[in-house]
């Protein structure tokens, strides 16, 4: 199986982990990329979850506790992204602005 490319700058970091299973995902530790891949299963607490096996890559457990950060492309949802998000509706409010008709 080959894992999607995903931009870095479209990545957001999500504590959400059990929401995840069946997408693509980084993995970094310590700010620094560790690994892409397909999330396989995910504990129903978000303490871990399970990168399926890719190329030369066996299956993987990853567990937050050992200071693991998983990103996705998907819509912020997280505590981490609330900055992110607001500013997103705030820019989407003043386009809506100024493109709405003048009564």
């Amino acid at each position: 199986m080959e894992s999607e490319i995903v931009s870095r700058a479209s990545m957001h970091r999500t504590d959400q982990w059990q929401s995840l299973v069946g997408k693509i995902v980084q993995v970094r530790l310590v700010g620094e990329f560790y690994r892409q891949g397909l999330v396989e299963d995910a504990m129903p607490d978000a303490s871990g979850l399970w990168i399926a096996p890719e190329g030369a890559f066996e299956r993987e457990f990853i567990d937050a506790a050992s200071g693991f950060e998983v990103w996705t492309s998907l819509y912020p949802r997280s505590r981490w992204d609330r900055t992110a998000a607001s500013e997103m509706v705030a820019k989407k409010a003043e386009v809506r602005e100024q493109i709405a008709p003048r009564a």
